[in-house]
């Protein structure tokens, strides 16, 4: 009996170590982006952006023309969830120097994070300060493994404006989207037991 114990047990362990990293990559949501809207200072960016949804995955892409060289460059970002329709509860809220995130690379992890993931689609700026020239974003998709796996099903707006001292608004953008748990791969409802 003894035995029998102990081979089922070692099958298990050796079950829960072969398929343990593989469901910690698994996330019971999917972040589904709804609608972005922006402005840009036209005499120091063109802007073209572009939400596409299919079958369940949301892509972004972005292209970004400079005209001018821009250095000291003030990066704010918001993220909020909604709490009554069309009211957002903050809940990450940060302003920092957007050239000394780019040179340090602790100066910030989140939004470092974040950021180095979006470096991932496309050719953005990767130093201060920043040229003239053309920087795009392709076919983004938020990696859900980035965030927390207890996110609750709900909606949110990510802001952001890019700014410099003396001159302004360079461009503001508000990113609309929702967190849907019935389009996750480890969906609660499709594995219970019930």
């Amino acid at each position: 009996m003894r035995e029998v114990f102990t081979g089922s047990f070692f099958a298990v362990g050796l079950i829960l170590a072969v398929f343990m990293p593989m469901t910690g990559a698994w996330r019971s949501f999917k972040v589904i982006l709804t609608n972005v809207d922006f402005e840009a200072n036209d005499k120091i960016v063109d802007l073209r952006v572009d939400l596409q949804n299919e079958s369940g995955d949301s892509k972004l892409s972005m292209e970004i023309k400079t005209f001018e060289e821009i250095e000291d460059v003030q990066l704010s970002v918001d993220v909020g969830l909604e709490t009554d329709k069309g009211n957002y509860s903050t809940l990450i809220n940060r302003t920092l120097n957007f050239c000394k995130l780019m040179k340090q690379r602790n100066s910030d992890p989140l939004l470092r994070g974040i950021y180095d993931d979006l470096l991932r689609h496309g050719n953005l700026f990767k130093d201060c300060p920043i040229r003239p020239g053309t920087y795009s974003l392709t076919n983004y998709k938020v990696d859900e493994e980035m965030l927390p796996s207890f996110l609750p099903e709900t909606k949110f707006r990510f802001s952001m404006v890019i700014s410099k001292p003396k001159v302004g608004l360079i461009v503001r953008s508000n990113i609309y989207g929702r967190i849907d748990k019935s389009k996750g791969f480890d969906n609660l409802k499709r594995f219970s037991l019930g």
